[in-house]
C-alpha cells in the first residue's frame, strides 16, 4: 500500500476560537487536510504524533507559548516539518528569535487567510528542494549518491541535515542556517543581495527586516569561519551582500557509513 498522502496536512494552533475555526475552513477549502488545538502542549502532542506537513503557531498560545513550542519541535524532537509563526503585531525580536529557533516563516495579525494558505504551500514546495524530502539525495540502493556539497575543508550533507568541519560535525545549526549555507554552497561564487537571500529563507511575501540576514550570517560565521575576524568562506561583496567563496576541497569525501 503506498503511503503517500491524498492531501497535504496542517496542525493550526490558535487560541481563538473564531481564527482557528476560519483559518480551518480556508485551508480546507485549499484541499488540506486540518488539525487544530489551542494551546501548545496540546500542538506538542499533536506534532510529534500526527506529522502533519506544516505548523501555524500563534505566538501567544497558553500553557507553553509558540516560541518554546518551536523550540522544544526542533531542539527537542528534532522535527523539520515547516512551522509558521503568526503575530499580533511585528516585533524584530520576536521574529529573529523565532527564525533562529527553526521557524520558516513569521506572519503578522491580521492575517489575509487566502495569502497565508499561499504561503505555506510555498514553503512546502521550497522544503522539497532542500530538506524535507530526502529522496532526490538518496540515490541508488547502494547510496552511491549522496550529493554531498563540498568546500574548503567543509562538507554539507543534505540528507542528514548535517554540515562537517574537518569530517567533524559542526552542531547546532538551526533550520534557517542550514538552509542559508545549503544555497550559498549550491552556488559559490555568485553574490546575492540581502533581498534575494530573505526570499530564498522566507519566500516572495516576507515582512521580515532584510538586516535579519545580517543575522544568520554572523551565526554561521562563528560556526564555520576559521577566522572569525577575517571570514574566508562566506564573504562580505559591497554594495550587493553575501558570497561563498569557491575553495579546493581540503579533506577526504565523506565515509559513507550510513
Amino acid at each position: 500500500m503506498s503511503e503517500k498522502k491524498m492531501a497535504p496536512t496542517i496542525l493550526i494552533a490558535e487560541g481563538n476560537e473564531t481564527l482557528r475555526t476560519d483559518m480551518e475552513e480556508t485551508f480546507q477549502k485549499h484541499g488540506f487536510e486540518t488539525w487544530a488545538v489551542e494551546n501548545g502542549l496540546d500542538a506538542l502532542k499533536a506534532t510529534t504524533s500526527l506529522k502533519p506537513d506544516a505548523i501555524v503557531i500563534d505566538l501567544d498560545l497558553r500553557k507553553l507559548g509558540g516560541l518554546d513550542l518551536c523550540r522544544e519541535l526542533r531542539q527537542s524532537h528534532h522535527l523539520w516539518i515547516p512551522i509558521i509563526l503568526i503575530s499580533r503585531k511585528i516585533d524584530e525580536i520576536d521574529a529573529v528569535l523565532g527564525l533562529e529557533l527553526g521557524a520558516d516563516d513569521y506572519i503578522v495579525k491580521p492575517l489575509r487567510l487566502k495569502i497565508l494558505v499561499a504561503r505555506v504551500k510555498s514553503i512546502i514546495r521550497r522544503g522539497n528542494l532542500c530538506c524535507y524530502d530526502t529522496n532526490e539525495n538518496q540515490g541508488d540502493r547502494n547510496g552511491s549518491s549522496q550529493k554531498l556539497l563540498r568546500n574548503g575543508d567543509l562538507t554539507l550533507d543534505p540528507t542528514h541535515f548535517s554540515v562537517y568541519k574537518d569530517n567533524e560535525e559542526v552542531i547546532d545549526f538551526t533550520r534557517k542556517e542550514f538552509e542559508l549555507v545549503y544555497f550559498l554552497m549550491k552556488n559559490k561564487g555568485k553574490a546575492f543581495s540581502r533581498k534575494h537571500l530573505l526570499k530564498v529563507l522566507s519566500g516572495n511575501d516576507s515582512e521580515l527586516d532584510e538586516r535579519i540576514i545580517d543575522v544568520f550570517i554572523s551565526r554561521v560565521r562563528q560556526k564555520i569561519e576559521p577566522h572569525k575576524r577575517n571570514p574566508v568562506y562566506i564573504k562580505t561583496v559591497r554594495n550587493v551582500g553575501y558570497m561563498m567563496k569557491e575553495m579546493p576541497v581540503l579533506t577526504k569525501g565523506m565515509q559513507q557509513s550510513r
